[in-house]
Parts: C-alpha cells; sequence; structure tokens
C-alpha cells in the first residue's frame, strides 16, 4: 500500500515539474535527454495541463470545477501532440 502510494506521489510530482525538466533538458541536455523528454511529453503532457488546471482552479482561485471540462482538457490536449508529431514540429 505505501509503495504505490509512493509512486502515485512520485508519477504526480514528476508530472508537474515536467515543462520545468523539459526546458532543462532541451537547454542543457545529451541527445538522449532531450529524446527522452520529448517522449515524456508527448505521453504526460495532457496529464500536467489537467494538473496545472486543477491546481489554478482550486488553490488559486477556491472554485470547484467541471468534470467535462477536465476531459475536455484532457482530449485536447492528446489532440495537440498528435498535431504536433502529424505536422513534423516534434520529431524522434
Amino acid at each position: 500500500m505505501i509503495r504505490s502510494l509512493t509512486n502515485l506521489v512520485v508519477l504526480v510530482g514528476f508530472t508537474l515539474m515536467l515543462p520545468f525538466f523539459c526546458a532543462a533538458a532541451w537547454g542543457w541536455g545529451s541527445t538522449d535527454e532531450k529524446w527522452l523528454m520529448k517522449v515524456a511529453l508527448c505521453a504526460l503532457g495532457p496529464f500536467c495541463l489537467d494538473f496545472w488546471y486543477l491546481i489554478f482552479r482550486h488553490i488559486v482561485l477556491r472554485k470547484d470545477s467541471s468534470y467535462l471540462l477536465q476531459f475536455l482538457i484532457f482530449v485536447l490536449g492528446y489532440a495537440g501532440v498528435f498535431f504536433l508529431l502529424k505536422s513534423g514540429m516534434v520529431r524522434f
């Protein structure tokens, strides 16, 4: 139980820090680190958007958010990743 909770906390923490990790890797990282951050951003980017939206909405504005809006952020985030890959702006 504690191990799975620890894994969840680490995953959420990594996902929240993803924009900072990507900026650091793209600025100062090796080619392998840049590739890894591209993959992580494509896979976890919509989760990151959703987490940051929830933090802003609940902590800063102190308002509830609807599940529909969270779902739309998630789906449109993956649509954005799809179009970034399809247009060739992000290449592996």
